[in-house]
């Protein structure tokens, strides 16, 4: 079993409308267990912050106007696939990740111009969003109880768009202005680089 400290960078992908969060840090830890020779059991729950962009729809050409920010978490389970079984090469062990679990807003900010009672319709929020993953890595052995992992990690996240977006008069600026049309849901693609300083035990 081994367990440590995580910290990367996200690089996210905002999809339909620019609605998803933006790019981040994250930190974090991560809880490993070997199940087999080369399989590795993963828990992994990472912290970050992102600014979100708030489109208005009521305008005639529908447009960003502000933005918030919001902190979520991203909690995970992977499968870890060791190209090289149980042993390191040079001491150094590459590896493959599958898994997903999911990313939940934080504290999230209201926009001043959604803020009155009866706007909630109009706010995106990240909310509980699932999450898909795959990933490679490699790790070194800096001697027998700590390793050093560098991972390139890809979240795939789904979100909802607001429920006023679909509104007939709201629909009707999207469609007579050209802008963009919003989707119900939409799929982004995630880019995390980190490095975990791990401990065996």
């Amino acid at each position: 079993m081994r367990a440590g400290p995580y910290a990367g960078y996200i690089f996210t992908s905002r999809g339909n409308l620019d609605q998803a969060p933006g790019s981040s840090p994250v930190v974090g830890g991560r809880f490993r267990v070997r199940i087999s020779s080369p399989l590795t059991f993963e828990v992994s729950l990472g912290y970050g912050s992102s600014d979100l962009y708030v489109t208005d729809p009521r305008l005639d050409t529908p447009a960003i106007v502000d933005t918030t920010n919001s902190d979520w978490l991203l909690a995970e389970v992977y499968v870890q696939l060791a190209l090289t079984g149980s042993r390191s090469v040079k001491r150094v062990q590459p590896y493959l990740l599958f898994g997903g679990g999911i990313i939940q807003g934080l504290s999230e900010e209201v926009a001043d111009i959604y803020a009155a009672p009866g706007l909630e319709l109009y706010r995106f929020k990240i909310g509980t969003t699932p999450s898909i993953g795959v990933g490679v890595g490699v790790e070194w052995d800096i001697s027998d109880r700590l390793g050093l992992g560098a991972e390139f990690r890809d979240h795939i996240w789904r979100f909802k768009s607001p429920e006023a977006f679909f509104f007939l008069p709201n629909l009707a600026n999207f469609l007579d202005s050209g802008v963009e049309a919003p989707e119900e849901s939409f799929w982004t693609n995630n880019l995390e680089l980190s490095a975990t300083l791990s401990y065996y035990f």
